[in-house]
């Protein structure tokens, strides 16, 4: 338990897909007086996570990015953070590590469904707003929004991300206080993670 308050800090990690925020969600409404933080919540300010993690165990209340919503002190704050403890300022902020071991073609595909999902949403639109066009077309019918993001993700894994992916694999692996089988279902790991804990 960290040494500057009696907040016990829970750290889920793992590569795009894997489920962090599910677990996170999960495992929060399992633990008693617990609070949720998100990565993706502080983009593309890391920092301010990193500070609001530490104002909380130094006993302090934060504003939430997420409709400025203010979060209190608990017991618990169960936190997705997909590179662990690697993330400056992170490594004295977490005091248990969770990592999501996976398949990266198993999380890739998720993410490509996820995507396939949001095409019926606005979620599609503001992704495409940030990328913008991403190729030129070969075919004669003009490509939709979908398919330039499709384009982007595998392109962006193939160039990028699979590196980064297996470099915080492998930093995870030391790292984590406690590695699951990203495989089993959410509630199953879930019940895993906080009968470890205890």
């Amino acid at each position: 338990m960290s040494k500057k308050s009696k907040v016990f800090v829970l750290g889920i990690a793992g590569p795009s897909g894997s489920g962090k925020s599910t677990l996170v969600n999960k495992v929060a409404a399992i633990l008693e007086d617990s609070e949720t933080m998100f990565y993706d919540d502080y983009q593309p300010n890391y920092d301010k996570l990193t500070e609001d993690l530490g104002e909380l165990q130094k006993g302090n209340p934060i504003t939430y990015p997420e409709k400025n919503r203010v979060i209190q002190p608990r017991k618990y704050i169960v936190i997705e953070e997909p590179t662990g403890r690697q993330r400056k300022g992170m490594k004295d902020k977490i005091d248990f590590l969770v990592y999501i071991n996976i398949p990266l073609e198993v999380s890739f595909a998720r993410v490509l469904l996820r995507s396939l999902e949001q095409s019926e949403d606005n979620g599609i639109n503001a992704f495409y707003e940030t990328i913008g066009p991403q190729f030129e077309p070969r075919f004669s019918e003009k490509p939709t929004k979908l398919m330039h993001i499709m384009h982007w993700q595998l392109r962006m894994y193939l160039q990028e991300h699979r590196e980064i992916y297996l470099r915080d694999h492998i930093a995870n692996l030391k790292d984590a206080d406690f590695v699951i089988d990203g495989m089993k279902s959410k509630d199953d790991l879930a019940n895993e993670i906080v009968k470890k804990l205890h």
